[in-house]
């Protein structure tokens, strides 16, 4: 139950930064209402789970989902640059964070 929480978490923590980006610069107050309770889930949730992860393996999936689920939405929403050394060190992330899962 944990890991469940702990993806989801990072997946609100994926929301948080989107909405940010939306907010420009907190002028849009649709979204950074939404930036504000995304944020807020993404804590509570991972402060759940880390009752029974350790907090450096729970913490680096945390961040990890963060950050591959932003480049991956920068790029598809803000049509970011793309490039193979880009997607080669995201799939670093990604490797990482499996690695913690598994051998954590």
């Amino acid at each position: 139950m944990e890991w469940f929480l702990l993806i989801i978490a990072g997946l609100f923590e994926v929301a948080f930064v989107i909405n940010m980006k939306l907010s420009d610069g907190f002028k849009n107050v649709k979204y950074t209402i939404l930036t504000v309770i995304s944020a807020s889930l993404s804590f509570f949730l991972l402060s759940l789970a880390l009752k029974d992860i350790a907090v450096g393996t729970g913490y680096a999936v945390w961040t990890g989902i963060g950050a591959a689920g932003s480049v991956l939405l920068g790029m598809y929403l803000f049509q970011e640059k793309k490039s193979r050394k880009k997607l080669f060190f995201l799939s670093c992330i990604i490797m990482g964070v499996v690695g913690l899962k598994l051998f954590g």
